[in-house]
């Protein structure tokens, strides 16, 4: 499939300046830091998923193997990758290669790793932002992983980038003027990628990001798709690519992205929030049912041609896991693990872009479907509710099961904090188990005294800590 276009005709000239500029840029200087802390030891105020580590990830998300596989096998293949500057859009410091290979040491707890979120330091910081003071192309502004590093080690330089591409880069100027309203659908990243940055500048306690007005930019460009998706029979109303390319749903994505970081942050109100879910559900779940192709567990890269494009599966993935997350509909979850499993199967990892974009923020799929929903109140369902679609999910196997065979009984996909009760069929508790953090569970046969319950049959009852419950039978031969 091929890449993402990554031009947009207003900015022709601006980039090819830039791409002139950056040919000639020499490598500067090695960045100086404090030495760091362990990656997995640390939350992020403003990074979602930055703290998730392998031992907090549920075995039952679809895929997490292959996806934890190829995050070490690419993740090493890209890891030394220093470029020049930032003028080859193929390289792994597109799509924010600092904060996916923290994402990694975080995740592995192996500092290795920060070799590559430095790697990408020199790239996209000193011999990108610095060179040009923040003035970079529009489609490729990502201060996560400078926010991430000057965190983690307090480097200043990175706070600075951060700061730089707030206040210079293309578009930046225009939230104080009446330009605003007609910042349209073909510059819909480019106001995403802006939220970020004056996003990441506020939470660093700069002077002057108040309340971001691209936020309300960027919800007029959800409703804009959503009335589309409604009737996609009619022409997309904005021409790209000279009228070749229609509606791209991984571009809604890194709308959704931002608003979600927004909405996640101490600033958003709980109204803002509100609004925040309900544009984003509306808008991805006609996204899903317009442009989700079965045959390859992916969506359509763009509404003309109708192409799947699993190499976008997982920038798309994680606003239907947080949907799910925060409204606690079973929908969302299964829409998202289908995409995942798609993406992971699917994608192509040739360069080091496509390899940060599928692990921009994927984590965050994983970290949203390996905790129990934490509903917003009024967005869709209590967590009762929730709880007892969770429930529905829950596999118990093999039944009939054979103990004296050293065969287990095993729960799946249970939310975590579950119980589950087993009673025989007279009545008697045989044996009651906590899972406590656990999203699956064992077995053995045997009661609360360690004894071998006899042949016959037996009764479950799995509880959510939240409440509901769920019920069935169990033969033991």
């Amino acid at each position: 499939m091929r890449a993402p276009s990554e031009s947009r005709t207003a900015l022709a000239t601006q980039i090819a300046a830039f791409i002139i500029l950056f040919a000639v840029i020499g490598v500067a200087q090695e960045i100086q830091s404090t030495p760091e802390r362990s990656p997995a030891s640390e939350k992020k105020l403003s990074d979602l998923s930055v703290a998730l580590t392998r031992q907090a990830v549920s075995r039952s998300i679809p895929e997490i193997a292959n996806w934890e596989s190829r995050m070490l096998s690419y993740g090493d293949k890209y890891i030394s990758e220093v470029g020049g500057g930032i003028g080859w859009y193929q390289g792994a410091w597109f799509y924010d290669g600092t904060k996916v290979y923290y994402q990694i040491a975080a995740y592995t707890g192996d500092n290795k790793w920060l070799a590559g979120a430095k790697n990408n330091i020199k790239t996209y910081r000193d011999n990108g932002v610095f060179k040009v003071k923040g003035r970079v192309v529009a489609f490729a502004l990502f201060p996560h992983g400078l926010q991430i590093d000057y965190e983690k080690t307090k480097d200043a330089k990175s706070r600075e980038a951060v700061i730089l591409l707030a206040k210079n880069a293309p578009f930046s100027d225009q939230r104080t003027f009446d330009k605003l309203p007609k910042m349209t659908l073909n510059l819909s990243r480019e106001v995403a990628y802006n939220i970020n940055c004056w996003q990441v500048a506020r939470e660093l306690g700069e002077q002057g990001f108040g309340e971001d007005p691209f936020i309300n930019v960027g919800l007029r460009h959800m409703k804009q798709w959503g009335d589309w998706l409604k009737s996609p029979s009619q022409r997309f109303p904005v021409e790209l690519d000279g009228g070749k390319t229609g509606y791209q749903p991984f571009m809604m994505a890194l709308t959704a992205e931002a608003l979600i970081r927004y909405a996640e942050s101490k600033f958003a109100s709980a109204s803002r929030r509100e609004e925040i879910f309900r544009s984003i559900k509306d808008t991805a779940e006609l996204t899903y049912n317009v442009a989700f192709i079965p045959a390859s567990n992916a969506l359509y890269y763009e509404s003309v041609k109708k192409q799947a494009a699993p190499d976008l599966n997982l920038l798309l993935a994680p606003i239907y896991a947080w949907l799910w997350h925060r409204g606690g509909d079973k929908k969302f979850s299964d829409m998202a693990d289908k995409l995942f499993e798609g993406g992971v199967k699917g994608a192509s990892l040739g360069d080091g872009k496509h390899f940060t974009e599928n692990y921009r923020w994927s984590f965050d799929y994983v970290r949203w479907r390996s905790i129990n929903p934490e509903p917003w109140t009024g967005s869709s369902k209590s967590g009762e509710q929730a709880a007892e679609e969770a429930l529905k999910g829950v596999v118990i196997f093999p039944n009939p099961f054979r103990p004296s065979l050293g065969i287990k009984l095993k729960f799946e996909n249970l939310a975590r904090n579950s119980s589950i009760s087993i009673v025989s069929a007279s009545g008697e508790k045989e044996i009651e188990i906590s899972c406590g953090n656990n999203t699956t569970a064992e077995w053995d046969g045997r009661n609360g005294n360690k004894e071998s319950v006899a042949p016959g049959i037996y009764f479950y009852t799995v509880r959510a800590k939240e409440g509901g419950e769920k019920k069935g039978k169990i033969e033991v031969k």
